[in-house]
């Protein structure tokens, strides 16, 4: 019944999604932009692409310290088989498959590895946040459709900060706090919460400097700055040299988009975003569609063949992976 019900929700939004980012899409002048771009950019924008999974992929051999010493060629295959599974897979499924491939390799519990995912996501989430701010206040008059309120992105911003120093430097106010809101709810459920505030705390002390701190927000920064600068790429493509500052909102709604659960590949979802993101900038829905079905490709095809790849040569089977997921569902 879950299944099922999955699948009913990513497809009611990737189908309203398309449907959004169609309406107005004259596809005549659709399919003469898509036979006529100048895809001379495909080599600067993989060359971006692999330089954003390689700092990815830094990233994650930090944020693992607490539960071993890892290398980057190590974490590297089942961080690129989880993005390719996100490719072929509803529902962000791949972060799932990325979880119990490096667990299982490693034997580490799925619960260990799952919360330094959540800690990049928090790295992840504050660089976004960051880099939309920054992006809106270049911005002159910035349309009122993308105004989604900078004063809360700014107290989103010092609510990292905040639980961030919590975490590192008062942790057992941290666990007291999650202790006091369990006794509140039922017991299974308090236990878990516990327990994943623990792991957070384990998570987090790798980090114990305000300077390995600062490093990762810059480090998770320059990588999605790779992002918005394959996104610049994808619309020069057209003929459509927007602002910096374009591309960095474009960026965040693409990135908050995928967030969503989505078909494989964010297929509607980055559809939506672009011509969302664009049109207040007045850029033609044509336009706005072919570049998101250029950055779609580029993103979709190297890293879901790279993926199969490390598949492959990890010598792992689908009927395996499918029964440690089903072990793992809990984690979710």
């Amino acid at each position: 019944m879950k299944k099922l019900l999955t699948i009913l929700i990513v497809t009611v939004i990737t189908v309203a999604a398309l449907i959004y980012a169609l309406w107005e899409v004259d596809f005549t002048e659709l399919g003469r932009l898509l036979s006529g771009g100048d895809y001379r950019v495909l080599v600067p924008l993989l060359a971006l692409l692999v330089l954003f999974y390689w700092m990815k992929a830094l990233r994650w051999v930090i944020i693992l310290r607490p539960v071993g010493q890892f290398t980057r060629a190590e974490v590297t295959p089942a961080m690129v088989i989880g993005f390719a599974g996100n490719n072929i897979l509803p529902a962000h499924l791949g972060e799932l498959i990325r979880i119990v491939i490096f667990s299982h390799r490693f034997r580490l519990p799925y619960s260990s590895v799952a919360i330094t995912l959540l800690v990049e996501r928090v790295f992840d989430l504050a660089a976004i946040l960051g880099l939309y701010a920054a992006g809106m206040a270049m911005i002159e008059a910035a349309p009122a459709s993308l105004q989604i309120g900078a004063q809360l992105i700014t107290l989103l911003i010092i609510g990292f900060f905040i639980a961030i120093g919590l975490v590192l430097y008062r942790p057992a106010l941290v666990l007291g706090m999650g202790h006091t809101v369990g006794r509140w709810l039922p017991a299974h459920i308090g236990e878990r919460l516990e327990g994943i505030l623990t792991n957070v705390i384990q998570a987090f002390s790798s980090l114990k400097s305000p300077s390995r701190v600062l490093f990762m927000l810059v480090w998770s920064v320059l990588k999605w700055l790779a992002m918005a600068a394959m996104i610049w790429l994808s619309l020069l493509a057209y003929d459509t040299a927007v602002a910096p500052a374009i591309a960095l909102v474009l960026m965040a709604v693409l990135a908050l988009a995928a967030a969503v659960p989505n078909a494989p590949g964010y297929i509607g979802a980055m559809q939506a975003a672009y011509v969302f993101a664009l049109r207040p900038f007045g850029i033609p829905e044509e336009i706005a569609f072919a570049a998101s079905v250029l950055f779609l490709v580029c993103q979709w095809l190297p890293v879901t063949l790279a993926g199969a790849a490390y598949f492959i040569a990890g010598g792992l089977h689908v009927a395996e992976v499918k029964r440690e997921l089903e072990a793992a569902e809990d984690i979710r």
